[in-house]
């Protein structure tokens, strides 16, 4: 039940990382509200949540903190991704190589650890495959918060289910979609198929002139409906301070 319970978090999160516009030039700053509607599935209820993310990004890597409370550091440059708790002062780290990543937690762990281990690694093969992304323009127009923005219409498609979006896009900020893309999916690096995935959503994703401002989410997964809406709150060219892309000094390393 929890690892299907990690797949319904990824196919949100999915729908998620499409809001993460940046320019790659430079570090960038973003502030986000997220807010996800109450839903129910396997029996299990789970409550409805507001969060605020602030997100730092460089060319190679990236920073994002959740409340103050959680840290995510994912550094290109070393092939790792770094999980920090704040409130425990620990950090988990982890290969940006899912193929790697799931090795390396079933090496010695017996048959059934290696039957898992390729039933998962088979499932990241088929998310990469059916990965599909249809950007449709349209012709309305809107000023939310200080942009101007145009009406997009998103319809993500994954092996686990299917995300469709309205996104509302602003040219006055600007994105290198194909840099970005490698960035917010890194993890599947070493899965077959991922540079043809990334190839065919930065030509979908091409359609979407500038930096998603507001992005309204409906999941469709397991016949459940999750609801989900991401509002950019700031955005800017920013130096980011220094250690902003390390694991702070004293936190304790844990499996």
């Amino acid at each position: 039940m929890k690892n299907k319970g990690f797949l319904v978090a990824g196919i949100v999160l999915s729908g998620f990382l499409l809001l993460r516009a940046i320019n790659l030039q430079a570090d960038t700053y973003m502030k986000q509200k997220t807010h996800t509607d109450s839903f129910s599935i396997m029996g299990q209820t789970q409550p409805a949540k507001d969060e605020i993310t602030v997100t730092w990004i460089a060319k190679d890597k990236s920073r994002t903190d959740t409340d103050d409370k959680k840290t995510t550091i994912m550094r290109m440059d070393k092939g790792l991704l770094y999980q920090i708790d704040h409130q425990k002062k620990t950090y988990r780290e982890m290969p940006l190589n899912v193929k790697q990543m799931i090795d390396e937690n079933v090496a010695g762990k017996g048959k059934e650890a290696e039957e898992f281990a390729e039933m998962a690694q088979d499932m990241a093969e088929a998310f990469a495959e059916s990965m599909e992304v249809k950007v449709t323009p349209t012709s309305e127009k809107q000023k939310i918060s200080n942009w101007n923005c145009r009406k997009y219409l998103l319809d993500t498609k994954m092996a686990m289910g299917e995300v469709k979006s309205e996104a509302w896009a602003t040219e006055e900020l600007k994105i290198d979609w194909k840099s970005y893309l490698m960035l917010t999916n890194a993890m599947m690096a070493g899965s077959p198929g991922f540079e043809k995935m990334i190839d065919k959503i930065y030509q979908e994703m091409s359609k979407l002139k500038g930096v998603i401002v507001l992005q309204l989410n409906r999941t469709e997964v397991m016949n459940t409906q999750v609801k989900s809406s991401t509002e950019l709150l700031e955005f800017g060219e920013k130096t980011a301070p220094e250690g902003t892309y390390d694991v702070p000094a004293g936190y304790k390393k844990v499996k």
